[in-house]
C-alpha cells in the first residue's frame, strides 16, 4: 500500500473522530474515558490495525463507545456530514468513508431504540427525519458501498422504520383543544383528562408561563 494512501486513510479517520467528540456529554466518566482511549488507539496504531486487517473493528468501537458517552442523533448526522464532504482518491480512504456512514446509522438505530414517546407527533417527526437519513446515504453512497454492505444498510433501515412505526401505533395522538376562557392547569387537566395529576404534563406541552392562566387554546394528548 502507498503511503499517499496511508495518509489520506489517516487524514479521513481523523476528521471522524473529531466529530465523535463534538458532542456535550464528552467530558470526565468512564464512558468518556474509553471513548478517548479507543480513538487513541486507532489513530495511534492505525498501521498495525491495517496490516492486522482489524481496521474496521477499532473504527467500529469509536462509535460504539461515543453511543455509551452520549452520543446524540445530531453528533452522528456530524460524522455523516463531514463524510458527504469527502473525497476519497484510495480503496482504504472508500472504505473507511463507507464504514462511517454505515456505523453512524447503527448508532442512530440504537439511539432511536432507546427513546421513550409520549406521542404519536413526536414519532412522526422523527420518521420524517431518518427517512431522509437513509435517502441521503443510499443517494450519495449506493455506487460505492460492497453489495453485502449495501444490503445489511436496506435491511436495517426498513427495521428501524417498521419499529418506529409499530411504536406509533401505541401511542396518544396529540389535540388540540379551545375553551373560552384561561383556566388555571388543575381544572383544565380535569375537564381533559378527567385526572388534574395531569396539569404538569399541559403546563409543559405548552410552554405555559404561569399555571393559573393556561392559554385558551392548548395541545393535549388524545385521551
Amino acid at each position: 500500500m502507498k503511503q499517499t494512501e496511508r495518509g489520506e486513510a489517516i487524514d479521513i479517520s481523523g476528521r471522524i473522530m473529531a466529530q465523535l467528540v463534538t458532542f456535550p456529554t464528552v467530558g470526565t466518566g468512564q464512558a468518556a474515558a474509553d471513548l478517548r482511549w479507543a480513538i487513541g488507539r486507532y489513530m495511534s496504531n492505525f498501521n498495525s490495525l491495517i496490516e492486522e486487517r482489524v481496521l474496521g473493528p477499532a473504527l467500529r468501537a469509536c462509535f460504539d463507545n461515543a453511543f455509551l458517552a452520549g452520543a446524540t442523533l445530531n453528533s452522528m448526522d456530524n460524522v455523516r456530514w463531514a463524510m458527504f464532504a469527502e473525497a476519497p482518491k484510495y480503496p482504504l480512504g472508500y472504505a473507511i468513508v463507507n464504514a462511517a456512514f454505515s456505523f453512524s446509522f447503527i448508532e442512530q438505530t440504537k439511539i432511536i431504540t432507546a427513546m421513550e414517546f409520549k406521542s404519536q407527533s413526536e414519532v412522526d417527526i422523527l420518521i420524517d427525519r431518518m427517512a431522509l437519513v437513509i435517502e441521503d446515504i443510499k443517494l450519495y453512497r449506493a455506487d460505492h458501498f460492497v453489495a453485502a454492505v449495501y444490503r445489511d444498510f436496506v435491511a436495517l433501515a426498513a427495521l428501524l422504520i417498521q419499529h418506529l412505526s409499530a411504536t406509533r401505533r401505541v401511542l396518544p395522538r396529540i389535540v388540540n383543544y379551545q375553551f373560552p376562557i384561561n383556566y388555571p392547569a388543575l381544572a383544565m387537566s380535569n375537564r381533559i383528562y378527567a385526572d388534574p395529576s395531569r396539569s404538569e404534563e399541559l403546563i409543559a406541552e405548552n410552554d405555559t408561563v404561569h399555571p393559573a392562566f393556561m392559554q385558551r387554546n392548548v395541545v393535549a394528548l388524545s385521551v
